[in-house]
């Protein structure tokens, strides 16, 4: 079933109860709970990504509140149609259990602070860049610069069946070879409060943000980007896997 929400529509209220998870087919939508009175941020949300979606599992309160930041089109997935996807289109229940597997992996990581006050405010501000500093890196964007639109952007390796790979969940692709230096699932660009950071998503062999290296047992899975350019090493050191990423 598709719903459509006009700009400025809360689409769902933390503490309301609910079974259903929407697919953004066309638009952007804004996760965010309230603290103190204070409207906290958690994340943006476009096309082809997807909220809602623990309700489908429990029959506990949302979580969180989610605003349509334009106008906004979804498709309504409920607990019946999850069921009958994974015989009917089994590429649609893979991206909803990836997503589940995503956000719980995220929460391993860490349990966010929403103790602070947050001045009013866009939650993205400025742009994010990604492009290669190898050319290997540069030839799994198409030796292209990208501007990141759209938080977390994962990236990881291509597995032979990603796409019916439960376990791997990425924006962007990586075509690793034997010895892999890159994880089917490596590593994130997150906007939290209008500030971005890089989060190690539990790689083999550690993900080096600036110099410093994140994971692979190092006791620190994330790191905050600096303004201007910034570098990434997904992998050990000598990986071809390296990328700048700016923010303008």
């Amino acid at each position: 079933m598709k719903a459509i929400f006009k700009k400025g529509t809360v689409i769902m209220e933390e503490g309301s109860r609910g079974s259903e998870a929407y697919i953004i087919s066309k638009g952007k939508v804004q996760v965010f709970r309230t603290k103190n009175g204070v409207k906290v941020p958690l994340a943006v949300l476009g096309q082809n990504q997807i909220f809602g979606e623990m309700g489908m599992i429990d029959e506990r309160p949302r979580s969180a509140s989610v605003e349509a930041l334009e106008d906004t089109e979804a498709v309504v997935v409920g607990p019946d149609d999850f069921a009958a996807l994974s015989g009917s289109d089994p590429e649609l229940f893979m991206f909803i259990l990836k997503t589940i597997f995503e956000r719980l992996r995220n929460v391993n990581q860490r349990v966010t602070d929403l103790s602070l006050a947050l001045p009013e405010g866009n939650y993205v501000e400025g742009k994010v860049f990604i492009s290669g500093l190898t050319p290997e890196a540069s030839g799994t964007l198409g030796a292209e610069e990208l501007e990141i639109r759209e938080f977390p952007f994962k990236v990881g390796r291509k597995t032979a069946n990603f796409m019916l790979d439960a376990f791997s969940h990425n924006d962007l692709y990586i075509q690793d070879k034997e010895p892999f230096s890159v994880s089917r699932n490596h590593f994130a660009i997150e906007c939290r409060m209008a500030r971005f950071f890089v989060v190690d998503r539990g790689s083999a062999s550690g993900t080096v943000v600036n110099g410093v290296r994140l994971g692979a047992a190092q006791g620190k899975s994330e790191l905050e980007l600096n303004n201007g350019e910034n570098t990434v090493l997904a992998g050990p050191e000598g990986s071809r896997y390296k990328f700048r990423i700016e923010l303008r």
